[in-house]
């Protein structure tokens, strides 16, 4: 499994679990603006998904250290954030008191969702970072992929 799928999971997984955690304040959220509540709770942890895929695509040969890997996960856990909110003011907010509400909105669910995120995205990030550094036998990591047909080619 090449390590931005296992990014991808492990980032969709604590996301998840994050989301949970505050998963009576969503469902409420989710009734008062008429949406399935599943779907509601299913977003942050798409979204997740998508940043995390983008910003650990080559992380096998960029990310040396745990710390950079925790760092991609906390930029991982803004954008989410942020587009999260997006969504949210796009559905609550109404048009002509759009950026008042919008603010409102970045303000509640940095409060509410905030620490649940910031804690989930931080610990994929350390799951992600070690291991990167562990180099463990079942994922594929490119730069070894990428140096061993290099060296089938010489070979020939």
């Amino acid at each position: 499994m090449p390590i931005a799928i296992f990014s991808m999971l492990v980032f969709a997984i604590f996301t998840w679990l994050g989301a949970g955690m505050v998963e009576a304040v969503m469902r409420d959220f989710a009734s008062e603006i008429g949406m399935r509540t599943w779907v509601f709770i299913a977003v942050p942890g798409l979204l997740a998904m998508l940043f995390s895929l983008l910003l650990f695509h080559d992380a096998a040969r960029r990310i040396t250290k745990v710390q950079e890997s925790m760092s991609r996960a906390l930029l991982v856990g803004i954008a989410t954030w942020l587009a999260v909110t997006a969504m949210i003011s796009f559905m609550w907010c109404p048009g002509y008191r759009m950026l008042r509400c919008s603010s409102d909105v970045l303000l509640v669910t940095g409060v509410v969702g905030g620490g649940p995120l910031l804690a989930a995205v931080l610990l994929a990030g350390l799951v992600i970072g070690l291991v990167l550094r562990r180099r463990v036998g079942w994922l594929q990591y490119e730069a070894e992929r990428a140096r061993r047909s290099a060296g089938s080619a010489d070979a020939e």
